[in-house]
């Protein structure tokens, strides 16, 4: 009897020994010992759950939600469903569908694709993280798939939105050591997307890219109006799109403007009675069947105010730096003749240009030039080739007298190997519609390079008594002539 109750007695010491060593007190150091026995806690991500059992020990999810049951929190989970396709490539991230059949075709899978979008924001409701508030950008900050437009408790720290001290930021502590209301993990910078308050587009929503669609200053996670079209996200058909007239002509729901299946209008209105539909127009309001839009740049020719064109994206395109490199000077006999600036004719800023002064040219000239920085860089592809000048007051721009003394010379490796008079282009330019602002010209002349090879095109005045007291040199520019419509 005595054996056993020493048995018994050794048996609730062991227990009690071990349930002491896996705690710590919580002031050892204190006077006296006495400090409660607690956990020893790690909670990295500031959602008041130890990382030891947390299911996202790095991103605050205080309410631990795994929807799949796979042991990692939904907002940390590659693959929130458990259908074995990562989110980004799912087509329904929230309904398991591992043959991602899609038989729409739309993008959403059919397991959640039931082609409603109750909000009205370009997501259907199957896919949308708020079906029933607008979000056309879809944020979602804590990464909890509930869009942040709807979401409760925006960083996932376990306090509501409206008694975070940071909404934006996990601090389940609410430190705010100097008492302002503004948590210490997010002074200076609310929404804790790297911007500092005052110069971030949406300084109560993260948005680390300040992307903007509008220009509006108003960033788009935060703009009620994305596209700036005065239609608000909620009720607009196309809210990343402008479209102000919502037209609509299929009836699906989608305007017309960001609509893949429209075919096109179906309003057969002709304003300028030019047999070509509004929708069509490239003029409207201006009768031109024939839509000659010489520069490529969607306007047709009678309407254009832009005239000429010289960017990448149009008919001719400009000589640039680095690939270009540009000078000039004055030679023969020619009294207060130069060239100023010439660098500034491959700068590409239409606000800069050189300045040829020609005081009084008796038999001299001034010349600017555009050279490959490459000599074997030379020009191939073009059928014409010219300098934009500019100078109301000068006889150079009246079409009569460019024979005279207007020149573009061809050059290799500093040889020269053709030259052309630039009246004769110019004159065919303006008969093909094109033209600059008032007072500017596109001094050109068509070139075949399949027969002159050459790396260097040069502008030069010259002849006798030429006055002229200050022209300026805008651009270079190469391409290829609009094919102008075949008669009716």
């Amino acid at each position: 009897m005595f054996r056993v109750k020493n048995l018994t007695m050794l048996a609730l010491l062991a227990v009690l020994g071990l349930g002491l060593y896996g705690c710590n007190t919580s002031d050892s150091d204190s006077d006296g010992g006495g400090g409660d026995p607690t956990p020893n806690l790690n909670d990295q991500d500031m959602d008041g759950i130890p990382d030891g059992e947390d299911n996202c020990p790095a991103m605050a999810n205080n309410d631990q939600k795994d929807m799949d049951a796979d042991g990692i929190g939904d907002v940390c989970d590659d693959d929130l469903d458990g259908d074995d396709v990562d989110n980004d490539d799912d087509n329904c991230v929230w309904v398991s569908n591992t043959d991602q059949v899609d038989t729409d075709m739309d993008g959403i899978g059919d397991a959640c694709d039931d082609n409603t979008d109750t909000d009205g924001d370009g997501y259907d409701d199957g896919t949308d993280n708020c079906p029933l508030i607008p979000n056309p950008t879809q944020s979602d900050i804590d990464g909890d798939g509930i869009g942040d437009a709807c979401d409760d408790d925006l960083d996932n720290d376990g306090v509501p939105n409206d008694d975070d001290n940071c909404p934006y930021l996990a601090n389940n502590d609410q430190a705010d050591v100097d008492g302002n209301g503004v948590g210490d993990v997010c002074e200076g910078d609310a929404d804790g997307d790297d911007v500092n308050d005052d110069t971030d587009n949406c300084p109560f929503v993260p948005n680390e890219d300040q992307e903007d669609l509008d220009m509006d200053n108003i960033g788009d996670v935060c703009d009620e109006d994305v596209d700036g079209d005065g239609v608000d996200n909620g009720n607009d058909n196309c809210p990343l799109v402008p479209n102000a007239d919502q037209a609509d002509d299929d009836g699906d729901g989608i305007g017309n403007s960001c609509d893949d299946d429209y075919t096109g209008p179906t309003d057969p209105t002709d304003t300028d009675g030019d047999g070509v539909p509004d929708g069509e127009d490239n003029c409207p309001n201006v009768a031109n069947a024939d839509q000659l839009d010489s520069d490529g740049d969607g306007i047709g020719d009678v309407c254009d105010d832009d005239g000429f064109t010289c960017n990448d994206s149009t008919n001719y395109q400009p000589l640039l730096t680095p690939d270009y490199d540009a000078s000039g000077e004055a030679g023969g006999l020619c009294l207060g003749c130069n060239v100023e600036s010439p660098a500034n004719i491959v700068d590409d800023n239409d606000a800069s240009y050189a300045t040829l002064n020609t005081g009084l040219a008796l038999t001299g000239n001034v010349r600017i030039r555009a050279t490959a920085a490459d000599e074997g860089n030379d020009f191939a592809g073009i059928d014409r080739i010219g300098f934009v000048i500019s100078n109301p007051s000068s006889p150079l721009l009246n079409l009569s007298l460019l024979g005279n003394f207007a020149t573009l010379i061809y050059l290799d490796d500093g040889a020269e190997v053709g030259r052309a008079q630039v009246d004769g282009g110019l004159l065919g330019l303006e008969l093909l519609g094109l033209g600059l602002e008032d007072g500017q010209r596109f001094l050109s002349a068509p070139v075949d390079t399949s027969t002159v090879t050459f790396d260097e095109v040069e502008l030069e005045f010259a002849g006798l008594l030429n006055v002229n007291d200050e022209t300026r040199v805008h651009r270079v520019c190469a391409g290829t002539d609009p094919v102008e419509p075949a008669a009716p």
